[in-house]
């Protein structure tokens, strides 16, 4: 009986890590969240391919030293309230802020402080750009007219034009370290804008490459190129950023590193969850428990017994929500998605 329900909860919990899917709850920024990321080299960076089964290899990218840690905060508390009334949410980014707004079928952004050409630039959004539509999965595509404001060290100015996110790849991703993401959808965002300055007309375009997986709430690789074109030349820049909690929840172990025979239980869970397992050889057990922002926030020994396990989980402290049971025994691991309710 027990292999049968293990075979069900393995569909199931294959299921759950294979929905390359953005939803407001595991997609949009809130206030709380926190997460790093760290700057990599652009030599020889290329975002890969669209559709269904690509292989994303930046295995052999440099992780460089530069750390900025990305905090959701109220828009209130940016002192910018005024300029980004229709924002629910602020991200700060260093000393950059960019701001949003959420709801069940989109996220949309306002704008923000971003840097072009070397150059600080501050745009407020009139009307919104598209950072995706929900459910945002392989094929996806929205796109609007924006326009607003900016400010620079040229002055004041305005812009006008074009916005567009889309769901364009699914597939495997491999990072340094030997860490291999099986699950991953490449989201695309493009903007073309023309804007004016006391120094005359310009353009700026960007085109952004985010890969998600199932298993975390921000993206894992972010590769954006962006142009900008005005009377003083034509400036080009590419920023490839890595998330700096990749590798907790990175699930690369090769098939004699699997632990198989796993199964969590019951999926939702409230108050506690069980974990049924085969401990062959009586090895050390523990287990993680690991929310969508790559954030530990449980580890714990499970007490050694030999050939079947039963072992208990119990929740309490836990905020509702989505986590991974990142379960080890020996040399062996095992991840499960969860819902906490």
């Amino acid at each position: 009986m027990k292999k049968i329900y293990s075979i069900i909860a393995a569909a199931l919990c294959v299921g759950s890590l294979n929905a390359q899917t953005l939803t407001q709850a595991n997609h949009a920024p809130i206030v709380g969240d926190s997460y790093q990321t760290v700057d990599c080299s652009t030599v020889g960076i290329n975002p890969g391919g669209n559709g269904a089964g690509q292989t994303y290899n930046f295995s052999t990218i440099s992780i460089l030293s530069n750390t900025v840690t990305n905090n959701g905060v109220t828009v209130a508390s940016t002192g910018s309230a005024s300029s980004y009334p229709s924002a629910s949410v602020a991200v700060q980014s260093g000393t950059f802020n960019s701001f949003y707004s959420a709801s069940a079928t989109n996220l949309s952004y306002w704008g923000g402080n971003i840097k072009v050409g070397g150059q600080n630039v501050t745009m407020v959004y009139s009307n919104a750009a598209p950072v995706a539509a929900y459910p945002l999965t392989l094929g996806t595509t929205a796109s609007s007219s924006v326009a607003g404001t900016q400010t620079s060290i040229a002055g004041a100015g305005t812009f006008t034009g074009m916005c567009s996110v889309t769901g364009a790849g699914t597939g495997t991703l491999m990072l340094p370290g030997g860490y291999t993401y099986n699950s991953i959808l490449k989201v695309t965002t493009s903007a073309a804008l023309s804007f004016t300055t006391p120094f005359g007309p310009g353009t700026y375009s960007q085109n952004k490459y985010d890969y998600y997986s199932s298993m975390q709430k921000y993206p894992i690789l972010s590769i954006t190129n962006e142009t900008i074109t005005s009377a003083l030349g034509a400036t080009t820049e590419t920023v490839v950023l890595i998330n700096n909690n990749y590798k907790v929840v990175g699930i690369t172990e090769a098939a004699n590193q699997s632990l198989t025979d796993v199964t969590v239980y019951p999926n939702p869970a409230k108050d506690n969850i069980n974990l049924n397992f085969t401990n062959e050889n009586a090895d050390p057990a523990s287990y993680d428990l690991v929310n969508v922002l790559g954030q530990t926030v449980r580890t714990q020994a499970i007490p050694v017994v030999k050939g079947e396990t039963l072992y208990n989980v119990n929740l309490a402290g836990i905020e509702n929500g989505v986590y991974f049971i990142k379960l080890h025994v020996g040399a062996k691991t095992s991840v499960t998605k969860i819902t906490v309710q």
